[in-house]
């Protein structure tokens, strides 16, 4: 009986203890919920209105281009000769970047650079045998624009009325050292005199007879001049004939890739060389429909690049087309804008996507909110506006661009205004694509 006594006693023992420690367990969570709830009223729930300078700009994406660019091919068929070039390197309009191997193209090409000798001596002896040919021209041509000034000038002496002129007057004066001259000049505006007008009538006529004599002379050598023009076609059609052997630079640029090696052989169309001038890159981008109006010719642009990271260049505006496409249901309309020189030596792959920045207006002061301090409702958008009682006050506001996590804004407040946060803001940041 006392053993049972003694287990019904340990047993009342274990269930207060189990209540003591359930009880202190309620009241550590609670105390903990206290904490918490202590923590939460004493975080941040204001914030100040600052003012930002904000930049209004314009977002948009193209591709990296350069003007000129060339992807040079090739015109015959054949064996490839010599390589001048490797990707890096800078020619001059009319570098011979490759040759092919003459014997490994048709019988035509080789023909032509005979064809070429003879053309060239032909055209050579044509011009030496008549080498005033050349003067003849370019006398006449300034013969015809001292004729065509001539005229101007005396059609401006007859019909002007207020022609600048001068008048002079001698008188002899006797002084105590002897007779002296004296002379007397006059500056007025009036028709030309009956001299002037004879002079220049008489200047029109020798320059006339100047032009004439000119014209007729260099109508004689007509014919040779024909003759010159068709050695000069030869001449042409030959080396036309023969630079299909060769791929050669048509501007000043950088060689971008070289396809080819010594012994390649190829075929008429294969590319063979990309160059371009890489100091005249652009970015040709979309802009919608929406910002177009904001988008000005000389506007300054900063551009970054997919491919290279934390490079940013920089330019402006330089086109706009004024007709619209659609793209994907949305109109939108090209804008082009030319970058600056690049001056250190930078990898700048043509093709990539170029991200844009176009600066629609210049940075001005402009106050901007925390997020969490935006409410919505009916009436628009507000903020609870701290007083110096610790009161709050509505004001109404408009929102504009996010600046991080602050919001632009417009309305009755100042820099430095406290606002409350709360935990739900019912701002909506603004569709960047239009609509709602």
């Amino acid at each position: 009986m006392s053993a049972i006594l003694n287990v019904l006693k340990n047993k009342k023992i274990r269930n207060w203890s189990i209540a003591v420690v359930t009880v202190v367990a309620v009241i550590l969570v609670g105390l903990g919920f206290s904490s918490a709830k202590t923590v939460s009223a004493t975080a941040a729930t204001e914030a100040k209105v600052v003012s930002l300078d904000v930049t209004e700009t314009v977002e948009a994406s193209g591709s990296l281009e350069a003007q000129p660019f060339a992807s040079l091919d090739w015109k015959t068929s054949g064996t490839v000769e010599a390589v001048n070039v490797k990707p890096g390197d800078f020619v001059k309009a009319g570098d011979i970047l490759l040759t092919l191997q003459p014997e490994s193209t048709s019988a035509s090409i080789v023909s032509a650079q005979a064809d070429l000798v003879t053309a060239q001596k032909n055209l050579e002896d044509l011009l030496n045998s008549d080498s005033d040919l050349a003067q003849d021209i370019i006398d006449l041509k300034d013969a015809q624009e001292k004729y065509d000034s001539a005229a101007y000038h005396l059609k401006y002496l007859q019909t002007e009325k207020r022609i600048p002129l001068v008048d002079s007057d001698v008188y002899v004066n006797q002084t105590a050292r002897g007779y002296e001259y004296q002379y007397k000049t006059r500056h007025y505006k009036g028709p030309a005199t009956e001299d002037m007008l004879t002079e220049a009538a008489n200047d029109l006529e020798l320059k006339r007879a100047t032009l004439e004599d000119l014209q007729r002379k260099v109508d004689r050598l007509k014919d040779k001049d024909q003759d010159i023009l068709a050695a000069q076609a030869k001449v042409d059609a030959a080396q036309a004939t023969v630079n299909t052997l060769s791929i050669i630079a048509p501007f000043d640029g950088e060689v971008l890739s070289v396809n080819d090696r010594a012994g390649d052989v190829v075929t008429t169309g294969d590319l063979s060389v990309n160059v371009a001038d890489m100091n005249h890159l652009y970015v040709e981008t979309q802009v919608d429909e929406s910002d177009i109006a904001n988008v000005k010719l000389g506007n300054q642009a900063e551009v970054t690049l997919d491919a290279v990271t934390g490079v940013t260049l920089t330019g402006k505006v330089t086109a706009i087309n004024p007709v619209g496409e659609v793209v994907s249901g949305l109109v939108k309309y090209t804008v082009r804008v030319d970058l600056d020189k690049v001056k250190d030596k930078t990898f700048l792959p043509l093709g990539t996507t170029a991200n844009v920045v176009i600066q629609t207006k210049a940075a001005t002061a402009t106050l901007a909110v925390a997020i969490a301090a935006i409410q919505n409702d009916s009436a628009g958008e507000y903020v609870w506006v701290v007083q110096s009682d610790g009161s709050a006050n509505r004001i109404d506001i408009v929102s504009g661009a996010l600046i991080g996590d602050q919001v632009a804004i417009s309305g009755d407040l100042k820099d430095g205004d406290l606002v409350q946060l709360v935990h739900e803001s019912s701002f909506e940041a603004p569709n960047p694509f239009g609509g709602n």
